[in-house]
């Protein structure tokens, strides 16, 4: 079967969640069947991840990026002119003509046998595409996303945005999913919204590679905790502020010797300000390999205050066998058990003295480990995922 994927980048590198995702699932699916990469992308700057990417027997169709710079004067004036709009900024950013114009030629030539959209946001591009069967991937309901932001930041003026673009991003759901033949959720939770929507959605979940995690521990810091995460999204900041703000304070009081480490890329410098302040607070930026900083931890925090979705980091961190404490929006999706193989706390208070209380427990710290290893093993290795994934495609073209 030939499959063109639309999506915003190349999943590689492995740097967030949804990158994650893609491309463990494509790369075990790419032996299968004739695939397509259809992406934006910045040449030469891109040609490694390129390489990679048709490494793995994927053909890249690359899109030449005319999208602003996040961070110019230019892209601060789209998003000004966008409060004018109906539609959300985060779709149209992204949806530019000449994406559009070489979608046109590649179905032409190409004739694919189905689309698979691997963004909600590049969703209107599906406009163009009658006849095809196509599916969307909803890596979040991103509507969600900003409502969230909206109840929990301080800035009124954020507030205001984060609920209009909610309301827009809202509509765009609303609009795309109940259009496509299928819908791909990442947990039972997300598939209730979209299937109220009148959509037809399917739950594939996140997983871990399991076998690329299970390495031999290296010696562990036991004042050590980590929270591994994309550090140039708002919703982990947002995380970071809430830790160092309301959680921290509380825990170095009864432990100073705790240290902190923020594993992920692209911290801004308001939080890399922390780092300075709190000398138990450590941000990495990007690294080439996580796994060497969940090893030395002891335990994993995911202190979410923002999201949908599922957290890739939990189960990387339970397949490494370590403990994990969380917000219950941070380990929303996953099929967890409170107690048993995580610890769930919201209010800072709570959250606080859960890990001071975990730090000083080795045995249940090896318990939730063992546990939460267990489930990994059982039910989120990408092996099982991409059968599934497989299994969605295989079916809507039968269907067609």
């Amino acid at each position: 079967m030939k499959i063109l994927i639309l999506d915003e980048w190349l999943p590689f590198p492995l740097e967030n969640g949804k990158k994650i995702r893609t491309f463990n699932l494509l790369s075990r699916l790419a032996p299968k069947h004739e695939i397509l990469y259809m992406c934006y992308m910045k040449k030469p700057a891109d040609s490694i991840k390129l390489s990679v990417i048709e490494s793995m027997g994927i053909r890249v169709i690359p899109v030449e990026d005319r999208r602003a710079e996040k961070g110019t004067l230019r892209f601060y004036l789209q998003v000004m002119l966008n409060m004018l709009s109906k539609k959300p900024f985060s779709s149209v950013y992204h949806i530019k003509k000449v994406f559009s114009r070489r979608l046109l030629e590649v179905i032409g030539s190409e004739k694919p046998d189905l689309i698979h959209c691997e963004w909600t946001n590049f969703a209107p591009f599906l406009e163009q595409t009658n006849g095809i069967p196509k599916l969307i991937v909803a890596h979040n309901v991103e509507s969600e996303i900003w409502r969230r932001l909206s109840k929990n930041t301080s800035n009124p003026l954020l507030k205001i945005v984060a609920w209009q673009q909610a309301q827009r991003i809202e509509q765009l759901e609303k609009e795309w999913y109940p259009r496509v033949n299928q819908c791909i959720a990442v947990s039972e939770r997300d598939s209730l919204v979209i299937r109220s929507y009148g959509a037809s959605v399917t739950v594939i979940e996140n997983g871990v590679d399991v076998d690329y995690y299970s390495i031999p521990a290296e010696t562990v810091d036991r004042n050590r905790v980590f929270f591994a995460a994309s550090f140039d999204s708002f919703s982990n900041q947002d995380a970071v502020e809430f830790f160092v703000k309301e959680i921290l304070p509380r825990v170095r009081s009864v432990k100073p010797d705790i240290s902190f480490w923020m594993v992920g890329k692209d911290p801004p410098d308001r939080l890399k300000r922390y780092a300075k302040k709190y000398p138990e607070v450590h941000f990495t930026g990007t690294v080439p390999d996580v796994k060497k900083y969940i090893s030395k931890s002891a335990i994993c925090m995911v202190p979410l205050r923002i999201g949908s979705g599922s957290r890739l980091k939990i189960l990387e961190a339970m397949a490494m066998k370590k403990p994990v404490i969380s917000t219950a929006i941070g380990a929303e999706g996953l099929r967890i058990d409170d107690g048993k193989n995580i610890i769930l706390a919201n209010r800072p208070d709570v959250f606080a003295a859960e890990l001071l209380q975990l730090l000083d427990r080795p045995d249940q710290q090896r318990a939730l480990g063992d546990k939460g290893f267990e489930l990994v093993k059982s039910s989120y290795d990408w092996r099982m995922l991409a059968e599934k994934q497989n299994a969605i495609w295989e079916a809507m073209e039968k269907e067609n």
